[in-house]
């Protein structure tokens, strides 16, 4: 019997460590392939390369790869976005939210709802928000309220979450037909 959640994963071996490489720069390719203003709404297709990481490596070397991720992208590979710390700790829970949601759990359409409602609404709508408020984003010369900045970016959220949800049923279905998972364990 599968658990709710998880906080276990697995032993952090070579093969692992390969495969969490491998995962980052799918993630850093991913996150480039977006469109929107970085700083207030972005659309992208970062989260399908989180749910394979949580899904294949757990919550902890998911946080990890996450961390790596962030700090690749924002310092290495930056397009000129400043880099934030507080982003860096949402990577991380990013990842461990992933993991404890999808590591060795079964696949289905209720499970994955519910792990992308968890992740949008900690990662995207509170923190993400929360971080651009700190930093002072917004729209014209004047930073927009915490809740003006919220009610910008809430539409997107809440349309996106079916649709990330069906994209990574989708996706985590194919990787379990495709025998990959058990390649990994």
């Amino acid at each position: 019997m599968m658990k709710i959640l998880s906080l276990h994963g697995p032993k952090f071996d070579t093969k692992r460590m390969a495969l969490a490489a491998m995962l980052i720069a799918l993630q850093i390719i991913l996150e480039k392939l977006s469109i929107g203003d970085p700083a207030v709404l972005k659309i992208g297709l970062g989260f399908i390369a989180t749910a394979l990481i949580g899904f294949l490596l757990g919550p902890w070397i998911g946080a990890l790869s996450m961390i790596i991720n962030d700090l690749i992208s924002n310092t290495l590979l930056s397009s000129g976005a400043m880099f934030f710390p507080g982003f860096t700790l949402s990577a991380a829970i990013s990842g461990i939210i992933a993991g404890m949601f999808l590591y060795q759990q079964q696949i289905n359409w209720r499970r994955i709802l519910i792990y992308e409602f968890f992740q949008i609404l900690i990662t995207n709508v509170f923190f993400t928000t929360l971080w651009l408020y700190l930093m002072g984003i917004g729209q014209g010369s004047s930073a927009m309220s915490f809740m003006a900045l919220l009610m910008v970016r809430l539409p997107k959220e809440v349309i996106s979450w079916p649709i990330e949800a069906l994209i990574v049923l989708t996706l985590l279905k194919a990787v379990e037909r495709a025998g990959l998972k058990t390649t990994f364990d």
